[in-house]
């Protein structure tokens, strides 16, 4: 199953490094000489996950609850680079189905955490499915030494060769195991969204080369067909506006029609097919003008988006109670006291990068506000403006008494 799944991710890397199955396609001989076909790659698919995961974690993920305490987190955050790495984080979700991320003490006590390569990830688990350690593996390119790091709940074994050269205490647990609600045929592991988009790809990528090498062969330089008597004498194969003179009874024609009504429904239906799939508006991608939208339209726009979201974001928010978790056990080893009361305050609001009439919500909030239904603090919350609510309140507060 490992072999099978470390294959996947392979495969998808091979993709997103541009080795296609349109550059397979074969040269052949025309006019006398080797003719080599358009072949057309297309990194649509590479601007889809940048979107997906620009649209969940482009803007940092807000935290609230007890507000020294959110204000404490956001500084290990801000220390941790925890932006970047949410962003990793909802990218690699997004491309293999899964993500792992261990959480440490660097060198200088600050908190961090290491996204680990998908093809070097090897999660174990026992008999009854429960998540029991965890094997970072890889081979040196250049030594071709092979390296294993052994994740234990209470150690961390390094290895090299299979020889034990280091054993490290584990102050948090295991990597933390994100995986997509879309499951593989292995239910421990998600499905890799991009497999749905690869063949569709596949096909726009073969039409597209194919309509342009037709182009070049059979419309800016024809094939001559001639019926009757046979002409021995070459023609250039670069000339063009060429004049034949036949004998008496031949005819000649261009053999340079295309169907293009057919192809124009063939490649619009593909092409619709795909951002129906990838759950991207088309006219995001350019593919559709948008003008004078409506807040009301806008969220019917998203509203695939929003529903593909939602599932990577049920997956990281679990992932990041554990994260809290983590950096509790790291904080109370550096001495600081956590109570349950702060700690079951703590949640995490997911900014989407929709596009949204900021001032109609505000407005919203204020007549809630007026009406006694919401407090100060909320409104901070909801507010695009802000990330670190209890920094801002407190900036609040030192105005007023200014």
């Amino acid at each position: 199953r490992y072999k099978d799944r470390i294959s996947r991710v392979e495969s998808i890397d091979d993709y997103l490094r541009r080795n296609h199955k349109v550059l397979q396609i074969p040269s052949f001989e025309f006019k006398g000489h080797t003719f080599e076909p358009t072949r057309l790659v297309l990194q649509t698919l590479r601007s889809i996950i940048k979107f997906h995961s620009s649209y969940v974690c482009g803007s940092q993920v807000s935290i609230t609850g007890d507000k020294e305490f959110v204000s404490l987190l956001n500084t290990i955050y801000k220390r941790g680079g925890y932006g970047k790495t949410d962003l990793e984080i909802a990218k690699d979700l997004i491309t293999y189905g899964d993500t792992f991320e261990y959480v440490y003490l660097d060198e200088n006590g600050n908190i961090r955490s290491k996204i680990i390569r998908n093809k070097d990830s090897y999660p174990l688990y026992d008999s009854f499915g429960n998540y029991t350690h965890f094997v970072e593996y890889w081979k040196d390119e250049d030594t071709r030494a092979d390296h294993y790091v052994v994740y234990y709940p209470d150690k961390v074994e390094i290895y090299e060769n299979s020889k034990l050269i280091d054993t490290k205490v584990n102050l948090t647990g295991l990597p933390i195991w994100y995986s997509a609600m879309e499951k593989s045929k292995y239910d421990k592991f998600g499905d890799p969204f991009p497999l749905d988009l690869i063949g569709i790809m596949d096909t726009i990528e073969a039409l597209l080369s194919k309509l342009d090498t037709a182009v070049t062969t059979l419309s800016l330089s024809p094939l001559g067909v001639v019926s009757g008597l046979r002409i021995d004498s070459a023609i250039p194969t670069n000339i063009v506006g060429a004049v034949m003179n036949l004998e008496e009874g031949a005819t000649a024609r261009a053999n340079a029609q295309m169907d293009r009504e057919s192809i124009k429904l063939e490649l619009d239906y593909v092409i619709q097919q795909f951002y129906a799939i990838a759950c991207v508006p088309a006219s995001i991608m350019g593919q559709s003008n948008v003008a004078n939208v409506s807040e009301t339209s806008i969220t019917m726009l998203y509203q695939q988006t929003d529903n593909f979201a939602r599932q990577y974001i049920a997956a990281m928010n679990e992932g990041f109670e554990k994260r809290l978790a983590y950096i509790r056990k790291l904080m109370e080893y550096n001495g600081q006291t956590v109570t349950d009361e702060v700690y079951d305050s703590i949640s995490f609001s997911f900014n989407v990068a929709r596009p949204v009439d900021n001032a109609a919500d505000m407005e919203n909030m204020q007549i809630q506000y007026n009406c006694g239904a919401i407090s100060r603090q909320t409104i901070i919350d909801r507010s695009p403006y802000t990330t670190d609510t209890a920094l801002e309140i407190k900036r609040i507060e030192d105005e007023s008494k200014a």
